[in-house]
């Protein structure tokens, strides 16, 4: 026997080295990623300064369970090369299992020939020194084959592991592989050598209360339909039913009340179809709902933790900016301008760093509101998707009853009368509400379509070069107020978005931000005015947004950019009622006519895509078309004076 003297320092750092492994696995358990990460380094940076080959590996292994967790499986692969290495060196028992684990590893991530190279290399260990794993290696193997479509393969892999289950007495792979073969005998048309092997498997399952037993439950009962035994599939939909609520497996119960629904179907118990039918779409609803919350939940956490760490660098920033300064000052006073010169540059370096942080800070709230829209418009295709398909098993199942009962001359003449009244009331009752889903629809699309298009990419990059422009001419001030007008008009054009109204004043401020962006950058071209009937509240006046700004932009880039002196754009809001408003804006530029030859030569073609999507919303909330009247301004001499848009808009609808 050999005896290992631990000396106590090497014992401290044996024992800091297990206590931050520990601890790292733990946190791992409990999903906190970062810092089990933190805790596991700690203990593999210590493994390095001493001999101690099973805690290295250990700890090597740790770290391959904790990317494999977050689904990073290159890095995972490293990790468990690594401890395959040290178990390599040291003859371990575990080096057949790690060769497999590496296999596992490479077919994750597409890269079969090294999946293969390490199969082959756990079979020949496991040969030798350690046949215990050879029944999860065979099942492993014929897993790998099967996802490969190489179903000759995966048959000779899963026979192997029946064989060897058998002589070592180990069947802990004898519920998937019993399954898996009884699939790939459906594949082949052998449907009662399948049903033996599914037979098999659900015996194991309930043998050991396997915690997938409501799935294998599941997938029998798929089979038996398949194969219309609707008597047995029904009872093995109900053990599904049953256990999987026993699991609270959420996902698997939707599908199992879809089957069982399906079987009652076949049994002509159709009430509880019905039931059964509507019981799984309000279970579709519910994992839709959490996935929803999920998916914005997360989105949410990395815009919340960026803007933090946005926070964060700014004061450290601030800070810097603040010394450099004092540095340039000091510099100055010497007379040493060389210096003063360098330190002004690492200033404005520093500002432009600040600067594209807080741009990507405005496009990933951009994204989160962008992400909300998309969400939303989604519910609504799912609604009217599943409204669709319950109506359409409704149809069915009535169609079937209805063939059925019909005996006598009476009768079949009473259920027709009735069957077709109630098929007249569904299918009107199923087109009213795909109408209405479908106009709830057309309304996010097109609100979502106006925040892309108010977020113009050329609009944006134009703002940017103008703010760089500023930034090299030294010009601070100018540059600051941009930048500020910019971020305002960035927020309330995101912030607005979201909402389905909006105050009116609300909506002047974002045009007035977007207008003096646009007077900045064209050196105080035009002119611009909003007049607003005094009878009209601002505060309590709701209207859709987004919904100006096109219009504005318009007359901009169509009419005063083209123009020969200076511009002048009026807006012009007045109460025609007490829920509908008229909207006139007019602009002084060079008229259609005049802009169309323009962009002609210039090859500009298309029209303004805001333009078409704001004339559409208008089209949808005032439930009419062609709201839009435009008309060509000229002056005594019967030449082109410009252009006026007017619109009525509801507040009621909006």
């Amino acid at each position: 026997m050999i005896v290992v003297y631990y000396s106590p320092k090497r014992q401290i750092i044996y024992n800091f080295k297990f206590a931050y492994r520990i601890k790292g696995q733990y946190l791992e358990r409990n999903k906190q990623f970062e810092e089990s990460k933190v805790q596991l380094e700690k203990s593999l940076a210590l493994c390095k300064t001493s001999n101690i080959p099973f805690e290295s590996y250990r700890t090597n292994l740790a770290l391959a369970n904790l990317y494999e967790n977050q689904l990073k499986f290159e890095t995972a692969i490293d990790y468990t090369l690594q401890a395959a290495e040290i178990a390599d060196k040291n003859n371990m028992s575990t080096t057949a299992s790690i060769y497999l684990r590496l296999a596992n590893g490479y077919h994750r991530i597409g890269n079969n020939d090294n999946a293969l190279i390490y199969f082959n290399k756990s079979e020949a260990l496991s040969l030798k020194q350690h046949e215990s794993l050879l029944p999860e290696l065979y099942a492993t193997l014929g897993n790998f084959y099967q996802t490969n479509k190489d179903y000759d393969r995966a048959f000779t892999a899963y026979f192997k592991t029946d064989s060897v289950m058998k002589e070592h007495k180990n069947y802990f792979q004898a519920i998937s592989v019993y399954s898996n073969l009884a699939t790939l005998f459906t594949l082949k048309g052998e449907l009662d050598t399948a049903q033996q092997y599914f037979e098999k498997s659900v015996q194991f399952a309930e043998k050991n209360n396997n915690q997938f037993l409501g799935r294998i439950y599941l997938n029998y009962a798929t089979f038996l339909i398949n194969k219309k035994e609707f008597e047995s599939a029904l009872t093995y939909a109900e053990k599904a039913i049953t256990e999987i609520n026993n699991k609270n497996d959420i996902e698997a119960l939707s599908g199992a009340m879809e089957v069982k629904a399906k079987a009652l179907v076949n049994l002509k118990q159709l009430d509880q179809a019905i039931s059964e039918y509507q019981s799984s779409l309000s279970v579709k609803d519910s994992i839709h709902e959490i996935l929803k919350t999920e998916s914005l939940g997360e989105l949410l956490s990395k815009y919340e933790t960026k803007k933090k760490e946005n926070e964060i660098a700014k004061l450290n920033s601030d800070k810097q900016i603040q010394k450099l300064q004092l540095e340039k000052q000091k510099a100055e006073i010497l007379g040493n301008l060389h210096l003063a010169k360098q330190k002004q540059q690492e200033i404005d370096l520093l500002n432009q760093k600040q600067l594209i942080q807080e741009l990507k800070l405005s496009q990933q709230k951009e994204a989160l509101a962008l992400k909300e829209l998309e969400t939303e418009a989604k519910d609504r295709k799912i609604i009217i998707a599943e409204q669709e398909k319950l109506l359409i098993e409704k149809e069915m199942i009535q169609q079937k009853f209805s063939n059925k009962i019909m005996i006598s001359g009476f009768i079949i003449l009473l259920l027709f009368i009735i069957l077709g009244f109630n098929n007249y009331r569904i299918n009107t009752h199923r087109k009213n509400d795909k109408e209405k889903y479908q106009l709830q629809n057309q309304l996010i699309q097109m609100k979502l379509e106006a925040l892309r298009s108010q977020m113009n990419p050329h609009f944006i990059f134009n703002a940017l070069n103008s703010i760089n422009r500023y930034i090299i001419r030294n010009n601070k001030e100018t540059a600051s107020e941009y930048l500020i007008k910019f971020s305002k008009l960035i927020r309330s054009i995101l912030e607005n978005s979201k909402l389905k109204e909006i105050p009116l004043e609300k909506e002047i401020e974002a045009i007035q931000l977007y207008v003096d962006l646009e007077l900045l950058r064209f050196d105080n071209k035009f002119d611009f005015q909003v007049r607003i009937d005094e009878s009209i509240n601002r505060e309590n006046t709701q209207i859709p947004p987004l919904i100006l700004q096109p219009f504005v932009e318009n007359a901009i880039w169509h009419g005063l950019m083209k123009k020969k002196g200076r511009g002048q754009i009026t807006i012009d809001i007045k109460a025609k009622n007490s829920d509908i408003l008229f909207v006139a804006i007019e602009d002084n530029g060079v008229g259609r006519e005049s802009a169309n030859e323009q962009n002609t030569v210039l090859h500009e073609k298309g029209k303004s895509f805001g333009m078409q999507i704001t004339a559409d919303r208008i089209n949808a909330i005032n439930k009419k078309d062609n709201n839009i009247k435009i008309i060509d301004l000229y002056d005594s001499e019967k030449k082109a004076a410009g252009t006026r848009v007017e619109f009525e808009l509801s507040t009621q609808a909006a």
